[in-house]
């Protein structure tokens, strides 16, 4: 799923295991801890226990992998095929190792997936994430604002 370009780059993905829970939890603590702290009246206050949870919920997604830049984790990629939808979407990738096309990327893969599948894509993002904006050029639509949250769906 990686480019030639991001490969040459170092990039490459590996399959998450229990090992990497606390590089899991400090690749979301890095992308996601702002956003939380914008919105403690919404979300409450930061606990790294619910991230605990999540990775465990994601170990049992159709694809939950790590990114990593000269075997360093600078990332955290998943989805879940369901039956009637593809859910699960997270891309979560440190600063330092952005705008290397792989957000991009993963995208194409999961709406190449939808359009097999004949399954529509959902997903979440805050409203201050710039990352709605990538979301929106690969044909995401808004359905659904919730305080902080907004709701997105692909359509294949």
């Amino acid at each position: 799923m990686l480019s030639h370009e991001a490969i040459s780059k170092g990039f490459r993905l590996a399959d998450v295991g229990t090992a990497d829970l606390y590089d899991f939890i400090h690749v979301i603590k890095c992308c996601l801890k702002k956003y939380v702290d914008e919105s403690t009246e919404f979300f409450g206050e930061w606990h790294e226990e619910k991230v605990a949870d999540d990775f465990m919920d994601k170990m049992n997604y159709t694809l939950f992998q790590k990114l990593l830049l000269h075997d360093e984790i600078v990332g955290f990629l998943c989805f879940d095929i369901r039956d009637d939808k593809i859910g699960g979407i997270s891309i979560n990738i440190i600063e330092k190792a952005q705008n290397n096309g792989i957000g991009s990327l993963y995208l194409t893969h999961i709406i190449s997936l939808s359009k097999e599948y004949a399954r529509p894509i959902f997903l979440k993002t805050m409203k201050s994430n710039p990352a709605q904006y990538l979301y929106k050029r690969f044909g995401f639509k808004t359905y659904e604002i919730d305080g902080p949250l907004v709701s997105m769906i692909y359509r294949p």
